[in-house]
C-alpha cells in the first residue's frame, strides 16, 4: 500500500560532517541524507486573548462608524459624477443613489447593533442561542 504524501513540507537535515563534502564526480550533486522532520508550524491559531470590554466595544463602534462615514462619502462621490442630463433624469439617478446608500447604511448599522450585542452575550457567558 503507497504512503500518502505528508500534509507539510519536509526541511531536510544534513549530517554535520558530511555539509562540506565535495563530490568526486559530477553526478554526485545531492549531499548525504540523515535525518527527515517537519518544519515548525509557525502559523497556529493563538489562544484566547483576554481583554476588557470596553476596549473591544470601542473596536466594534469605530469600525462600523467607519463604514458608516464611508457609505456617505461613496454617496456623495457618486452624486458628483452620474448628476448629468435633463433635471427629470437627474432626480432619478439621484434617488436611486441616495436608496441604494441609504440601504447600506441601514444595514451597517444592524451590523453594529448585532455585533455589539454579541459582545454582551459573550459577556455574560451566552454563546449561544437555543
Amino acid at each position: 500500500r503507497p504512503v500518502p504524501p505528508p500534509s507539510r513540507p519536509f526541511h531536510v537535515v544534513v549530517a554535520p560532517g558530511r555539509a562540506r563534502e565535495v563530490p568526486h564526480t559530477p553526478r554526485e550533486v545531492k549531499p548525504a541524507l540523515d535525518i527527515q522532520f517537519p518544519l515548525a508550524p509557525y502559523r497556529q491559531t493563538p489562544g484566547p486573548i483576554k481583554t476588557s470590554q470596553t476596549y473591544l466595544r470601542t473596536l466594534v463602534l469605530e469600525r462600523w462608524d467607519a463604514e458608516i462615514r464611508l457609505c456617505d462619502e461613496s454617496c456623495r462621490a457618486q452624486l458628483s459624477e452620474h448628476i448629468q442630463g435633463p433635471v427629470a433624469h437627474q432626480n432619478l439617478v439621484r434617488e436611486m443613489i441616495t436608496v441604494r446608500w441609504n440601504a447600506e447604511k441601514k444595514r451597517c448599522e444592524e451590523s453594529r447593533k448585532v455585533q455589539l450585542l454579541e459582545l454582551l452575550l459573550a459577556a455574560h457567558g451566552i454563546t449561544t442561542l437555543a
